[in-house]
């Protein structure tokens, strides 16, 4: 597979993620028959903050996935990165939606494994911006 198109399947992954937890916060708001706020609905705040944290990572992940396969990164590389977001972000929306507890341990995992990815993935790409063509 060539960079590019490894880049365009991760993104196509994750931003499906991203619609899913979009529709099921507005799934859970439809059911709560609330239609600004949560209403003071437990169910629809945690519905709500996986969809809204995903959303403040994945699309600038994104674009950074597919800048690394413009700059020339390894396909390797990327299916790592697109790959490890996935699973970050689903640790993530998991352990705010699903897990009663005030902070439960895949949510943590989660949110260390997305910025331990956001901080590989910035400095790969000012390496590979500094070191392009020559």
């Amino acid at each position: 597979m060539e960079p590019i198109a490894a880049a365009g399947l991760w993104a196509g992954i994750n931003l499906g993620l991203m619609l899913l937890l979009g529709l099921n916060a507005s799934r859970v708001r439809v059911q709560s028959r609330v239609a600004v706020g949560t209403g003071g609905n437990d169910r629809l705040e945690r519905a709500m903050r996986a969809h809204g944290n995903n959303t403040e990572y994945v699309p600038g992940l994104v674009v950074c996935l597919i800048m690394l396969a413009v700059l020339g990164e390894q396909t390797l590389v990327l299916h790592l990165a697109g790959g490890g977001l996935l699973v970050a972000r689903v640790l993530q929306a998991y352990g705010i939606q699903v897990l009663s507890k005030p902070l439960p341990l895949t949510r943590v995992l989660g949110n260390l494994l997305t910025w331990l990815i956001f901080l590989a993935v910035v400095a790969r790409l000012v390496y590979l911006a500094i070191n392009y063509g020559g």
